[in-house]
C-alpha cells in the first residue's frame, strides 16, 4: 500500500535533525519564542524573532512560513506554524497541528519532516498522549492523499520512553484506517531506558515565503 507513515522517534538536537524540511510552531503570545522554534531562531541568528518584529509573523492559528535555513540547521527548509492561543490547548489541538504540518508538507512535495510536539514547551500534554496526537494527526493528513512520509518525532530525552508508548497505541488507529504506521528501531542516547518500537502492519492553507539572505 502507497500510504504509509514511518515515524523515527529520536533526541538529538532539532538543529542536526535530517528531513527534508523541519517544522516548529508556536503559540501567539510566546515572546520570546520557545521550544524548538526557539532553538531555529538561536540558530538563524535571530531572524524569526526580526519577522515577527516586523508583523510579517504572528503565530496566529493557521498561519504558515516557509523558509531556507542557510545552512543553520541540517533540514534546508524551515516551515514555522501558529498555534493561535495556548488556553485550552490539549491533545486534539496537537493532532489537528500535526494534521496541517503534515498536509502543507506533502503539498510541498515532501516526503521527509523533523517536528518536534507541537505545544511542548508549556506542558499541557504528557508526553504519551502528545505523541499519539502527533501521528493521529499525520494519519488523518495521509489518509486522503495516498502518499507515503517519513516523520524524525523529537523529544526530550526524559520522556523518549512514554512518547514511544504513545505512538505504538497508535498503530491501532493506521490498522483502522488501512495506513501503514512504520515505528522502526529507536536508538536512544546512552543512558536513556526506552523500549524499541515494533512496526505495525500496514493493512491547507497558503504558505508565505520569507526572503532569502544575500
Amino acid at each position: 500500500m502507497s500510504r504509509a507513515l514511518r515515524i523515527a522517534l529520536a533526541t538529538e538536537p532539532f538543529e542536526q535533525a535530517d528531513g527534508d524540511v523541519a517544522v516548529v510552531s508556536f503559540f501567539s503570545a510566546d515572546r520570546p519564542l520557545r521550544g524548538a522554534a526557539g532553538r531555529a531562531d538561536w540558530r538563524l541568528c535571530g531572524m524569526l524573532s526580526a519577522l515577527i518584529a516586523e508583523g510579517r509573523l504572528s503565530g496566529a492559528e493557521g498561519e504558515a512560513l516557509l523558509m531556507p535555513t542557510f545552512g543553520r540547521l541540517r533540514a534546508p527548509r524551515l516551515l514555522v506554524l501558529g498555534l493561535g492561543g495556548s488556553t485550552r490547548f490539549g491533545a486534539a489541538e496537537v493532532a489537528g497541528a500535526a494534521r496541517d504540518a503534515v498536509s502543507r508538507l506533502l503539498d510541498l512535495r515532501a516526503r521527509s519532516a523533523v517536528v518536534s510536539i507541537p505545544g511542548e514547551w508549556i506542558g499541557a500534554v504528557p508526553a504519551r498522549p502528545a505523541a499519539e496526537a502527533v501521528a493521529r494527526g499525520a494519519l488523518e493528513a495521509l489518509a486522503p492523499r495516498g502518499e507515503g512520509f517519513a516523520l524524525r518525532l523529537l523529544v526530550a530525552p526524559e520522556v523518549a520512553s512514554r512518547a514511544l508508548r504513545g505512538l505504538e497505541a497508535a498503530a491501532s488507529r493506521a490498522r483502522v484506517a488501512g495506513i501503514g504506521l512504520d515505528l522502526p528501531d529507536l536508538d536512544p542516547e546512552p543512558g536513556v531506558p526506552v523500549r524499541r518500537a515494533r512496526s505495525a502492519p500496514s493493512g491547507s492553507g497558503p504558505i508565505s515565503q520569507a526572503p532569502s539572505r544575500p
